[in-house]
């Protein structure tokens, strides 16, 4: 049996998907192809193309494994025959498309070109903000592939974000079929399956057509799905939560973990009210901030071993109880210049030998140790640069706050 017929009958590992995808390159004619294991991504070597892979390698094990030869061959389609995005505004804006992304893409993206010393403002995608943790990019769709549009390629038109934008937000239009909203107790989902159903929350007027329980409410897990139920419909809620945050983490192109609600035509963050599905709420957002901070992490450490800057860049890291409560917490040593992560709560390492530490919710230390802690420019999500630890009074406070 050859690799290729082993990979395809099991879930391979990332390096065995990686050599796959290679070699699918090399049949189509495309040589050159490097991976980089430490990004999980591939370089077309004499190209200004990098592949990252996890998106593909998720919906590659997610498959029946009679669908898998497909994933590879779609991937390599995007790739290996991306088209050139037209010079002139005329001739690219029947292809322009909306695209939801949310807030981590953008900047995890930035990281990347940081880390490889490939930094260009020209380069930056093009995006405005759309709600709590959301933005709203700008694409160009291809027979095989979505292609963001760079700062450079909207210069070249002449054109300003919000023209172009309006022209996307118009293809989009033309291309939703209203009838492809199917439902059922209150709950709706979209069956486009044309990698912007989650774009679709930019039609407001089309959400207001659902006959939904209370404000409408969007969960947009990925690029490919879009829920929509009323607020008050809390068995579309709890369902819309399940469905989707399965999707959110097992599937490709992961967009929001997050619930919106859309009141008066604008959409915002949604918390419900309700503790059980309060808790998949938070669950879903835990989850998924382990998963961003992880790859940020990764990112900045290799930025930092290239510059050389000195300080330690802290874990998003999750514990659970003997209750079986579940938190998320990082670790602040004394001594040390440390980049802290947001998370639930703060264990406060006074003296490592003596094994002196304690921990404090994030919420309860902040009124105490704020004005030490310095946030970071241009990371989601967010990292607070900590420079100095808490004084012995400081600590004195704290410790009355431990829990």
């Amino acid at each position: 049996m050859s690799l290729l017929d082993k990979v395809f009958s099991r879930k391979p590992s990332q390096g065995e998907f990686a050599q796959i995808v290679i070699a699918a390159f090399q049949a189509s004619g495309v040589a050159g192809v490097e991976y980089r294991e430490a990004d999980f991504a591939l370089k077309i070597l004499g190209r200004d193309a990098t592949i990252f892979l996890h998106n593909s390698y998720a919906n590659y094990c997610m498959v029946p494994k009679s669908g898998r030869k497909e994933i590879v061959s779609k991937l390599v389609a995007t790739f290996a025959f991306t088209p050139e995005i037209p010079a002139d505004f005329a001739s690219a804006r029947a292809g322009l498309m909306p695209v939801i992304r949310d807030a981590a893409y953008y900047s995890l993206s930035e990281l990347m070109t940081r880390k490889d010393a490939t930094s260009d403002p020209g380069l930056e995608w093009q995006s405005k903000p759309f709600a709590s943790g959301l933005l709203a990019g700008l694409a160009y769709d291809g027979e095989h592939s979505i292609t963001s549009v760079n700062r450079k390629t909207l210069e070249g038109w002449g054109v300003g974000m919000d023209k172009a934008f309006a022209a996307a937000k118009d293809n989009l239009w033309e291309k939703t079929d209203p009838n492809r909203f199917a439902g059922q107790g209150g709950l709706y989902w979209g069956e486009w399956g044309d990698s912007y159903d989650s774009s679709r929350m930019l039609l407001t007027e089309l959400v207001y057509r659902l006959s939904v329980d209370g404000d409408p409410v969007a969960f947009v897990p990925n690029r490919d799905v879009l829920l929509i139920t009323g607020r008050n419909n809390l068995a579309g809620l709890r369902a819309m939560l399940k469905t989707g945050g399965e999707s959110h983490f097992k599937q490709g192109h992961p967009v929001s973990p997050s619930l919106y609600v859309l009141v008066d035509g604008a959409w915002s963050l949604y918390m419900p009210d309700e503790p059980e599905l309060r808790e998949m709420c938070v669950v879903n957002k835990r989850h998924r901030d382990a998963l961003d901070y992880q790859q940020q992490k990764q990112l900045i450490d290799k930025f930092h071993e290239r510059s050389g800057d000195d300080f330690f860049v802290a874990s998003y890291k999750m514990y659970e109880l003997p209750d079986k409560t579940v938190y998320s917490a990082c670790v602040w040593s004394s001594g040390v210049d440390t980049s802290l992560p947001r998370a639930e709560k703060i264990a406060f390492v006074v003296d490592v030998e003596k094994k002196d530490m304690f921990t404090v919710p994030w919420e309860a230390a902040l009124p105490v140790v704020g004005e030490l802690l310095e946030e970071e420019p241009k990371l989601t999500p967010v990292r607070y640069r900590a420079r100095e630890f808490p004084s012995e009074e400081q600590i004195k406070r704290l410790r009355q706050m431990e829990g």
